[in-house]
Formats: C-alpha cells, sequence, structure tokens
C-alpha cells in the first residue's frame, strides 16, 4: 500500500511538472517579437487591436489583411491622401507623421504605433515613457517587403493571410526578374521624386524597382538628393519617370517636364519615353504593381502581355480589396 502511494505521489508530481512547464511554455509563446526594419526588435504581450498609424505604407498591408478597422488614429499625410484616407473609417488624426500628438495618442487608448525606421517621430521617447509601444516597419524597399508584410500581420494576429499576400508580392516580383535577368540589353533611368530634380539613388525603393525591372539607375548614390537640370541633361537618360501624387493634371505635369530648360536633347524626350508614375504605386504592398509599370516602360515587348491594372485587379480579387486601377501612368501602359 505505501508502494502504491509513493509511485501515485511521483505520478502527480510529475502531471504537476508537466502542467506547469505548458503553462509557462503558453505565457511565453503569447509573446510576440516584432522584427523592425532597421533590425531591432520590439516585444509584444499581445496582437494590437488598436493601432495607431505614422506609416500609410504598413497601413496599407492592414487594408490587405482586413485588419484596417483596428486603426483608431492616422497622421495628417494620411488624412490628406483620398485614396488612403477611405481606408480607415475609424480613424481620427493624431497630427503629424514625426510628430505626432501624445496626450491624444493615450486618449485613443491606444495599443500600439507604427511608424517608419528611416524617420523616427521627434517625440519617440514621450511616446515610450507613456507606455505605448512603437514598431518601425517601413514597407518601402521591395527587398525587404515580403518580411516587413509578415511583421505587419504579427503585430494584428492575421499571419496566415499575411503570408499569402507576401506570396503573391513575390509571385510578381519573381515573375518580373526571371524576364529580365537573361536580357543583353538594358537602359538608362532618371527617376524623380515628386519634388522636382529630386533623384531616386539606387538603394531607394524606386530604386530597387529600376533594377528588379531591368534598367540602369543614372543616379548611383545609394540615397536620394538633389541634382541640377545640367547633369540630367548630360546623363541623357533613356528613360525619364516622375513621381506624382494624383493624376489630375498629367497632361499639364507632363509638358512642364519635357519642357525644362535643355530637357528637349535628352534621349528620353526626343524617343517619347517620358511617364508619369502615381507616386502611391511605388512603396508599400502595391510596388509590385510598380515594378510591372517599369518593366513595361524599359522593355515593352518583354513585358508586353503583363499589366499595371491586372496586378491591382488581381490584388482586389485575392484579397477582396477596392484599389483603383485607373490613373495608374501617364501616358497609359
Amino acid at each position: 500500500m505505501k508502494k502504491i502511494c509513493v509511485t501515485l505521489g511521483v505520478v502527480l508530481t510529475l502531471i504537476c511538472i508537466v502542467f506547469s512547464a505548458g503553462c509557462i511554455a503558453g505565457e511565453s509563446s503569447e509573446k510576440l517579437v516584432i522584427t523592425n526594419s532597421d533590425g531591432t526588435t520590439v516585444t509584444l504581450n499581445e496582437t494590437a487591436e488598436r493601432i495607431v498609424l505614422l506609416n500609410s505604407n504598413a497601413g496599407e498591408i492592414l487594408y490587405l489583411l482586413g485588419d484596417a478597422g483596428k486603426v483608431v488614429g492616422i497622421s495628417q499625410s494620411i488624412a490628406n491622401n483620398v485614396e488612403q484616407l477611405k481606408m480607415y473609417p475609424n480613424a481620427s488624426v493624431v497630427g503629424t507623421w514625426n510628430e505626432p500628438d501624445v496626450e491624444y495618442l493615450i486618449s485613443l487608448d491606444a495599443d500600439l504605433v507604427i511608424g517608419y525606421a528611416s524617420s523616427k517621430p521627434k517625440n519617440a521617447e514621450v511616446l515610450a515613457s507613456a507606455g505605448i509601444p512603437i514598431v518601425y516597419i517601413d514597407c518601402t524597399k521591395p527587398e525587404t517587403m515580403a518580411r516587413d508584410i509578415v511583421e505587419v500581420g504579427k503585430i494584428s494576429g492575421n499571419v496566415v493571410r499575411a503570408q499569402e499576400i507576401a506570396d503573391y508580392y513575390d509571385e510578381v516580383i519573381d515573375e518580373v526578374r526571371e524576364r529580365t535577368l537573361p536580357l543583353s540589353v538594358t537602359h538608362s533611368v532618371y527617376a524623380e521624386s515628386y519634388t522636382a530634380y529630386w533623384a531616386q539613388g539606387t538603394d531607394t525603393g524606386m530604386g530597387q524597382l529600376i533594377s528588379i525591372a531591368g534598367g540602369r539607375n543614372i543616379m548611383t548614390d545609394t540615397a536620394a538628393r538633389k541634382i541640377s537640370d545640367e547633369w540630367v541633361v548630360s546623363s541623357s537618360p533613356e528613360i525619364i519617370v516622375k513621381l506624382v501624387n494624383n493624376m489630375n493634371t498629367p497632361e499639364a505635369d507632363y509638358d512642364e517636364l519635357v519642357s525644362r530648360t535643355g530637357f528637349s536633347t535628352i534621349s528620353a524626350v526626343e524617343n517619347d519615353q517620358v511617364w508619369l508614375l502615381r507616386n502611391d504605386l511605388t512603396y508599400g504592398p502595391r510596388s509590385c504593381a510598380a515594378a510591372v509599370a517599369l518593366a513595361k516602360m524599359i522593355h515593352p515587348v518583354v513585358f508586353a502581355d503583363m499589366s499595371v491594372e491586372g496586378v491591382l485587379a488581381e490584388f482586389n480579387t485575392r484579397f477582396g480589396t477596392g484599389f483603383d486601377t485607373s490613373g495608374l501612368t501617364y501616358p497609359v501602359l
């Protein structure tokens, strides 16, 4: 009888140990480790249900995930963009992306703030001291886009769908790469931001897209910087791509570009290889559509069967979104 009691005691002890280990593992598994775009990490206790967006690119991922309803606050720059604003029906403006109103954030009972690693808020320390976690996921460069999409999915607790979006993004990018890698001929490209003479460097999102699309960026610096009209003219790029915030006045924007001093002698202008591209396509999860746009500009024959509009239409079909598929480029590809 004593032996049976001892044995039973050992069994009960083992059960308690296993149960305790399970509880500890359960507590550990609830922690979410988010990898920021700069390589640092943030540990969250749980998924976020009330999110403040300072980063519109990460916001588009939440929209694709079907989690835009969790966004309770947005920056003024997001609110100023009609296409982006309609994605967040439950959000109010919390100030600028680089200096949000901390007191207002606290009043919103926000679980989390998503900002840019490349341009952190000036008052990030104040936000941290208020106990509001900040994650920095840029979602700007195609080389890290798939990873960034999955990280945003972890934040909202929607990893499976995030992986599906990342897979589609990679599917489009990989198709563009596969077609351009064997090509022996490339063409020089000047990519200008919506700010005049602000050239996009090789390691910017736009710079990476040019490389993927089989182009040669005439701006060899890694970062974006201001250049002169003389520099563009002397470089005589074969293709010019100007980013614009909207297509409200494409003809006027186009005419301003090609009529700049000395531009009439540039190869791209002489051969009608000048394009306007909507800026919001070049960053975030839709930038795979921009890769197709650039590829069609640089290698029109090779990409004759691919469509920029088609990429966005597939987003809408697969993920139930409503991205605008019109007015993406001028002239229309």
